[in-house]
């Protein structure tokens, strides 16, 4: 299991979940009935306190002016980021909900393309989840189960689809192309950047299907595809990220003159775009619902930002070199 992160303060001005009662709930039913003899007490117990509300890192891929290029994690109100684990060579790093394990995709070179790689101990190696030598695999993310991840893959198509998985183990099982070409579809139709709904019934995804890259969203065996936002010649949408109560989705649309983060809701609709002034990349919106990371460029410099939904506050998380691909990761009891 991943080495247990120390505790974080709440990040101010994100909203509180109400904690759960089911606990304190069963303890309570459980005291009535075992204390309620003969003996004509009236002793009641009392609840225990509630749960503290989750906190959570910030994880992303970082370039260095030395070639390096690792995953770091840094709290989100800030802080130096620093080196995660072993110091780990990818991009997109994705956390399980739990926060004991990540997936990534590492770099690839000359001779192997990306792969699909896990980190479930971070005082130890990343496991190769990737099976099939000479296919690049990346773009993977974990549902809300634990269970399944989604991902690109260049398997059986060289343009790629999105795949989901089982993940027994430290090997992937039962995988299944979600989105095979289908007849009429340009040859270069590549699917990307799959995201989970909250409750992992559907994928967000971005395609080329109809020439250039919009949003789409499908079932989550591949069913009931339909496209969110309009193909266009002059933009594309990219990287969407799902709203906690999986209301809204905020993604990446790219111009010739800007990079803009859209928020829309799920069910389809005209996007609305966070005022920042720079290049906005890859959105990740946190589990609390408080924020949106993503990668901004200012000045040439591309660091990790943080944003409100509603676009009134904002804060940069500075470091020296390019920071890219941020999500979140839970911070995991010790």
């Amino acid at each position: 299991m991943i080495r247990a992160f120390p505790a974080l303060p709440w990040v101010a001005g994100s909203p509180r979940r109400r904690a759960p009662r089911l606990v304190a709930g069963l303890l309570l039913a459980a005291s009535l009935g075992c204390g309620g003899g003969g003996g004509g007490g009236t002793g009641t117990a009392s609840a225990p306190p509630p749960l503290p509300p989750p906190t959570y890192d910030l994880v992303f891929d970082g370039r260095n002016g030395d070639g390096s290029h690792l995953l770091y994690q840094v709290r989100p109100e800030g802080g130096a980021p620093q080196v995660l684990g072993l110091g780990y060579g990818g991009t997109r790093p994705h956390a399980r909900p739990d926060g004991r394990a990540l997936v990534y995709a590492s770099l690839p070179t000359d001779l192997v393309p990306a792969q699909l790689m896990l980190v479930d101990d971070l005082t130890q190696p990343a496991i190769c989840l990737s099976t099939e030598a000479g296919v690049a695999e990346r773009e993977v993310v974990w549902a809300p189960d634990g269970l399944r991840l989604a991902f690109h893959s260049q398997l059986e198509d060289p343009a790629g689809d999105i795949f989901t998985a089982d993940l027994r183990g430290r090997s992937l099982e039962n995988r299944r192309n979600l989105t095979p070409r289908q007849a009429g579809d340009p040859m270069i139709s590549p699917d990307v950047t799959p995201a989970w709904s909250p409750d992992g019934t559907r994928l967000a995804f971005a395609s080329y299907r109809q020439g250039s890259p919009a949003l789409w969203l499908m079932n989550a065996d591949g069913s009931g595809a339909r496209q969110l936002t309009p193909t266009s010649s002059v933009s594309g949408d990219y990287f969407p990220t799902w709203s906690p109560d999986g209301r809204w989705i905020a993604f990446q649309r790219l111009t010739s003159e800007s990079v803009q983060i859209g928020i829309l809701p799920a069910a389809g609709g005209t996007p609305t775009f966070l005022p920042f002034a720079g290049k906005a990349y890859a959105p990740a919106w946190s589990p609390d619902g408080g924020w949106i990371a993503f990668s901004g460029l200012v000045d040439g410099e591309y660091d990790i930002h943080l944003q409100t939904p509603d676009g009134r506050g904002l804060r940069r998380i500075p470091r020296a070199g390019e920071d890219r691909g941020p999500s979140w990761i839970r911070r995991a009891d010790p």
